[in-house]
């Protein structure tokens, strides 16, 4: 039983999903074929998955290839878990562009931010003249990002 306000998905919906996920930009006549529906009918599936929020286009962005250098995943935890208080955090942070992730978390702090920038310099001033305006902000700890060797943008079903 599906969960309260999701799609159900058949086996046709998950391929087609699954043919996205590794290609995008297959057309609807290559995914038809593979999924074995005419295009009418897929199209229509397609406009289902989108309208429903299932799926939805992006675009990924190679770090390196756009000049971010450095990448951090920064800890934060408030003085206050008030609601007032983090939806605060979250309207500062969302108008910050090198948070390009924030996630409200449970555990030992009450967010963690993924952080995208030229270098180590361009971090510290992030830290230091942009994290310095939050009076809320309890305590910030910051894991440097290496490599990514794995990476998904999407939960195929």
């Amino acid at each position: 039983m599906a969960e309260r306000g999701a799609t159900e998905l058949d086996a046709i919906d998950r391929r087609i999903i699954r043919l996205l996920v590794e290609d995008a930009t297959r057309s609807n006549n290559e995914l038809a074929a593979r999924v074995g529906l005419s295009p009418a009918p897929l199209s229509r599936r397609l406009a289902r998955l989108y309208s429903a929020g299932v799926i939805r286009q992006t675009v990924v962005i190679d770090p390196k290839a756009a000049g971010v250098g450095f990448q951090a995943f920064l800890e934060v935890t408030l003085e206050r878990t008030a609601s007032k208080v983090g939806q605060r955090f979250i309207e500062l942070v969302s108008r910050m562009p090198e948070v390009v992730e924030c996630h409200t978390v449970a555990g030992d702090f009450d967010f963690l931010l993924k952080i995208a920038v030229r270098d180590v310099a361009d971090y510290k001033r992030l830290l230091w003249s942009e994290f310095e305006q939050i009076a809320e902000i309890k305590t910030l700890r910051s894991t440097i990002l290496l490599d990514s060797p794995k990476m998904s943008a999407t939960l195929a079903p």
